[in-house]
């Protein structure tokens, strides 16, 4: 015959059951990659590579080193672009861990100031988005939202925060990125991001297109040499 549980235990497990239960309905986690496997170029259904190459090295993503792309062999990742599958993705936080390795340029890619790494939320194309410039080559960081229609590969972007200044790319160091957006009663979105304690944050009330209510989120690399792992998304309740 068993013995009851002592009436504490019962008690706390009873809580824990509670409050896992509420947390779980709460929140749901759309993506948990750590690039664990074999090393090589990456063939995921869950990742779509428009730009350059994605590669999994020691067990983290990396964009290995960029060229302007053309020839075989070539990486292409001065321009790298990867998004997720999954478009549906609304109120979520995104964490991950980034490292910019060095900044370069080509002949095809010439240095810019925005070269670095970009987060991006509610993508729906790559001519609607949210993107957080978390590593510039200008030391700064800022949240955009590219609008359908203009000159930036049939897009046009739109500054949504004030730029943060004073933020140089701590180069071939870890970083710990957290990117959180929602949607507001009023109809409008809040983004905002920390980089190792730097914050910017944006309010999206329509500014010269309407707020993108969900969409995918996906990493930007421009003349950068990036490493990312562990990106987590939880949708929020």
């Amino acid at each position: 015959m068993t013995a009851d549980p002592d009436p504490v235990i019962r008690t706390l497990v009873a809580v824990v059951t509670v409050v896992c239960v509420t947390a779980c309905a709460a929140q749901q986690v759309a993506v948990d990659e750590t690039f664990s496997g074999t090393g090589g170029l990456v063939d995921d259904p869950d990742w779509v590579v428009t730009s350059g190459s994605l590669f999994r090295d020691r067990g983290e993503g990396w964009t290995g080193t960029p060229d302007a792309g053309g020839s075989a062999g070539d990486t292409g990742s001065a321009v790298f672009r990867m998004v997720s599958a999954r478009r549906d993705l609304a109120d979520v936080d995104v964490s991950l861990r980034l490292d910019v390795e060095r900044l370069t340029s080509t002949g095809r890619t010439p240095a810019r100031a925005y070269d670095g790494a970009h987060i991006w939320v509610r993508y729906r194309s790559d001519r609607e988005l949210y993107a957080v410039s978390v590593d510039r080559r200008d030391a700064t960081m800022v949240v955009k939202k590219k609008c359908a229609g203009g000159e930036s590969n049939g897009g046009r972007y739109v500054d949504l925060s004030a730029v943060v200044p004073d933020t140089p790319i701590p180069l071939r160091r870890w970083q710990q990125i957290s990117v959180t957006v929602r949607n507001q009663p009023d109809g409008s979105v809040v983004i905002s991001a920390d980089r190792d304690g730097h914050t910017v944050e944006a309010v999206d009330r329509g500014a010269e297109c309407p707020p993108l209510r969900e969409g995918g989120i996906g990493i930007r690399g421009d003349n950068a040499e990036l490493r990312f792992d562990d990106i987590r998304v939880v949708e929020a309740g």
